[in-house]
Formats: C-alpha cells, structure tokens, sequence
C-alpha cells in the first residue's frame, strides 16, 4: 500500500501505526532509500545508520546479492524518469528505458522485503504519487492506494513551525499540486484506493486505520491500539520521514490544531486564497 499526498499531512503517525499491526511491514519512505540512507546515511527508525541495520542489510543483499544499484545512479533515474510530472505517464504510457530500469530494482526491492520480513501487507509511505504510478506496472504485485490530506493552512503552520524554508505560498502550491495528481492517479487503482483526511484519522484512529486496512484485506486482529485514541507502537525500520518515526511505545493520537491559535493572518489568508478551489472538495471550509 502506497502513501501519497504532501509532506505534514499525518503520513508518518499512519505509518507507525500500519507497522504496528502484525503481519504488516512499513519500510517509510522508501523512495529515499538510495539517497538518505545509503549515500547520506541517515538512520533507520530503528535508531542505527541505515547502513548498519541488519533488516536493511537482509534485505538489500536477498535482493541484489552483490551487485547493490550504485545509489547515485538511481537517483539519477529517479530525476530523469521518476518525477512527479511523469505520474500519469508511468501509470498508462510507454515506459523510457530509465523508467524500465528502475522498475526492476524496485520490483527486486520489493520482493525481499516481503520475503524477509514475511510481511502480508508493505505500506511505503514515500508520498510522491510517481512512485505510486510505478507500482501499477509492477508485476507479482496488489497495490492499493491511501491518500492522505490535511487542511492545507495546517499543512503550512507545520512547514513554517519546523523551519523549513518553504514559505505558505510554495507549500500550498505544492498541497494542490499532489493533491491533484494523486485524485487523478486513482483511475490506476480500480476499488484499490481511498481517502483519509488526518482530521478524520486524529478523531477516530483506530476506526479510521482498521478501515484502510480492511480495503487491503488484512485482519485487524490483535492490534496495537490500547484505546480508541491510545496505541502501542512497535519499533520500526522506516527509511526517512518525520523525527517522530523513531518513537515507539504507548502514544496518545490526538488532533493537532495549534495552527488555529498560532498562525499568522498573513500566511492563513494565503494558504485559504490559493487552496480555495479544492478546500470544499476536501470538506474544509474557507472560514476558520
């Protein structure tokens, strides 16, 4: 089950909780394996070096033995090919030569993990609807589609709050951009896809997750939810995503909504103008 959306829509809480289930493995955001963690080295959620955990380890060596993918050069053909305007090509074009090669890494990529991890269900929440594309043309392979949006003036508070750069106008382009694309993409997922506003998912999150998992076919039994809003999160082995991929435990989900108090007018006005065409279709009202 692929992930899309834009980044600060709740994608890596959902992850967690996925992971939490038994007989489901989420490798994060997987499309950033090549760079964050074999070049730059960043750590798996698990909490040692990417290239240092021995799932990882398992996993890269069943699927490619010794001849590992030069990072660099898939990242390169992510670049070329993979780019999240290519999105409707790879799902019904003809497929460059660059857009074949990676296929086959990921299809090899893919395959060991279920093989290592005996997993039922993969959830790769990697967002970038291109990849998603990717996986329609991927054989052996069931995939579903989890769309995920949050109001897009929450979405800016929290780019703004982790001091990214990405002012309120970028971000809300990009929330139209994905978001477009990702409704379009669905096509490409015949009763394989659905929706999931993170408002909704903070609300009822076990109902919500069990709902999603439903649609995949895998049985919710024996959980890690404690409570209708308290879960048991297992250790993960994500690739890349929010800082709170690395925690694990008894959490408490809840709504975040300190945009609502926090924001600025200037950035709110500027998310609700340029996000005005789709709020509806999303539920959220342009008055706040």
């Amino acid at each position: 089950m692929y992930i899309a959306g834009w980044g600060r829509s709740g994608t890596t809480i959902v992850d967690n909780i996925f992971n939490s289930y038994k007989n489901v493995f989420s490798t994060g955001e997987l499309f950033y394996l090549w760079h964050r963690g074999l070049i730059v080295g960043r750590k798996c959620g698990c909490g040692v070096k990417f290239t240092q955990c021995t799932t990882w380890k398992n996993i890269l060596s069943l699927a490619f033995a010794d001849r590992l993918p030069d990072p660099a050069h898939v990242v390169e053909l992510q670049k070329k090919a993979i780019r999240v305007r290519h999105t409707q090509h790879l799902a019904d074009g003809t497929l460059t030569a660059e857009a074949e090669e990676y296929l086959e890494i990921y299809a090899k990529l893919y395959q060991a993990i279920a093989d290592v991890t005996g997993a039922e269900l993969i959830v790769d929440s990697s967002k970038v609807p291109s990849g998603a594309a990717l996986l329609t043309r991927m054989p052996g392979t069931v995939p579903y589609l989890l769309h995920m949006v949050r109001d897009p003036r929450a979405v800016t508070h929290s780019w703004m709050r982790a001091d990214s750069g990405l002012r309120p106008t970028a971000s809300t382009m990009h929330w139209l951009v994905r978001n477009a694309i990702t409704e379009r993409l669905t096509r490409a997922f015949p009763d394989r896809h659905t929706r999931l506003r993170y408002e909704d998912f903070a609300g009822r999150p076990q109902d919500t997750i069990e709902e999603v998992l439903a649609m995949t076919g895998v049985e919710p039994a024996d959980g890690p939810f404690v409570s209708e809003n308290t879960v048991l999160l297992k250790p993960n082995h994500t690739i890349a995503g929010n800082p709170s991929r690395f925690r694990s435990g008894e959490i408490a989900v809840r709504p975040d909504n300190r945009w609502r108090a926090e924001q600025q007018l200037r950035p709110r006005l500027t998310a609700t103008a340029l996000a005005l065409p789709m709020l509806h279709k999303y539920g959220y009202s342009a008055r706040v």
